[in-house]
């Protein structure tokens, strides 16, 4: 088919064309560009129009837990650590049938917004295979939470969705949860596991300054957490920093996506460029715990990989990427980052930090057809990336892979 609109944004060079069209077939992209060349070129194909719509590569949500209904209300707390007792303690009230409902509700919202491409956590095994009926562009990371006791003993772990077959739209990752939960032993396992299987690694990690004092082992309020799990402190990692930790393990690769990463030194920094490290930038859930905020001009700057995130909504109100967006531009835009900047963080940028920028993130011949068309700005600045940013709130309609998911 071909797929016309108003304005399309090519992507990987942000080139803006007028009037422009995208020429699919059997879900690869054969070409873009004029609207009247591509008619020309192509006659007789079936043509989709979108008028006064922007055409751009769909958005790449790099981190959410979609298992999680809508709990940030409910849970608030004045301090990291306790945000996280409050999460354990809300999740002993769910049961299974809740992740089910949440995870198609949430996967309803993310297509309804423009996500094509999801990097999920997935804890309850409820979200994998609803992901896969979807047709969204999927990794998902299976988390493993487990800490050694005091013999070095750590109960084996078990990865929840190993069983989905890997396709050209869903491939697995491993989460270990955090740094501190998640005994050195069992991150040697699981990153030798990566490696030979050649998946994915997301972990939490230098998200808040407890995280960063537990490792210097100064007062922190983390020790709640452990005493709550009746782990042994005296276990927990040590380092002076997370990054320097995860790389004295041998833990950093290029497979690494660093989530969070708020809490980091220039010398982390030099770490994760060398070991070509990607993050995952989730704005609002950091402003929502109040663990600060992350270095975004100083990793892109480094050119560090950056994609952005969600998180869950147990720490923002809602999975609108737009929304992250937005909030993102706001908090960095005076450091010297662009409009322009934040939209390739959330498409090329993620499609790279999840693995899939050589297929994805683009509009361009010879990548797949993961599209989306969201409405003209009603006011023209001069800047069509700012005035997306202001205006966009929905998803006119989103394709994947040739197929359209969701049309308004």
């Amino acid at each position: 088919m071909i797929v016309r609109a108003s304005i399309i944004v090519t992507g990987k060079h942000q080139r803006a064309l007028y009037g422009g069209a995208v020429f699919i077939s059997h879900g690869t992209i054969i070409d873009a560009g004029p609207a009247s060349a591509i008619i020309r070129r192509f006659p007789g194909k079936k043509i989709v129009q979108f008028p006064g719509a922007v055409l751009m590569p769909g958005l790449v949500n790099v981190h959410a837990h979609l298992e999680l209904p809508f709990l940030r209300n409910s849970i608030r707390a004045n301090s990291f650590s306790g945000w996280v007792l409050n999460l354990i303690q809300a999740k002993k009230g769910l049961k299974q049938s809740d992740y089910v409902l949440s995870s198609k509700d949430n996967i309803n919202a993310l297509m309804q917004t423009g996500t094509t491409t999801v990097g999920e956590i997935c804890t309850h095994g409820t979200s994998p295979i609803l992901l896969k009926k979807s047709g969204l562009r999927t990794v998902v990371f299976d988390e493993i939470i487990r800490m050694e006791d005091r013999e070095g003993k750590s109960s084996d772990f078990k990865v929840q969705s190993q069983g989905l077959r890997q396709s050209s739209l869903l491939q697995h990752g491993l989460s270990p949860h955090t740094p501190y939960t998640v005994s050195e032993k069992v991150l040697r396992e699981v990153a030798a596991m990566a490696a030979k299987k050649d998946l994915k690694l997301a972990v939490h990690v230098a998200e808040s300054k407890d995280e960063i004092r537990l490792l210097q082992r100064k007062k922190n309020g983390l020790e709640k957490l452990y005493q709550f799990a009746h782990w042994d402190l005296s276990l927990a990692p040590k380092g002076t920093s997370s990054f320097e930790y995860l790389n004295r393990i041998g833990f950093i690769s290029p497979r690494l996506l660093a989530v969070h990463a708020v809490q980091v030194t220039d010398h982390d920094i030099i770490l994760m460029k060398r070991a070509k490290v990607s993050v995952a930038h989730c704005p609002r859930s950091n402003k929502e715990l109040g663990v600060g905020k992350m270095p975004l001009k100083k990793f892109l700057d480094a050119g560090i990989t950056v994609g952005l995130g969600t998180d869950s909504l147990a720490s923002v109100p809602t999975l609108n990427m737009w929304d992250e967006m937005r909030y993102a531009y706001k908090i960095h835009h005076r450091d010297g980052v662009s409009a322009e900047d934040i939209f390739r963080i959330a498409t090329i940028g993620g499609a790279k930090a999840l693995g899939w920028d050589k297929e994805i993130g683009a509009l361009e011949p010879g990548r797949k057809a993961d599209i989306i068309a969201v409405p003209l700005p009603k006011k023209n600045t001069g800047d069509l990336y700012s005035d997306l940013l202001r205006e966009t709130k929905s998803c006119i309609m989103t394709m994947v892979n040739g197929k359209i998911v969701y049309q308004k």
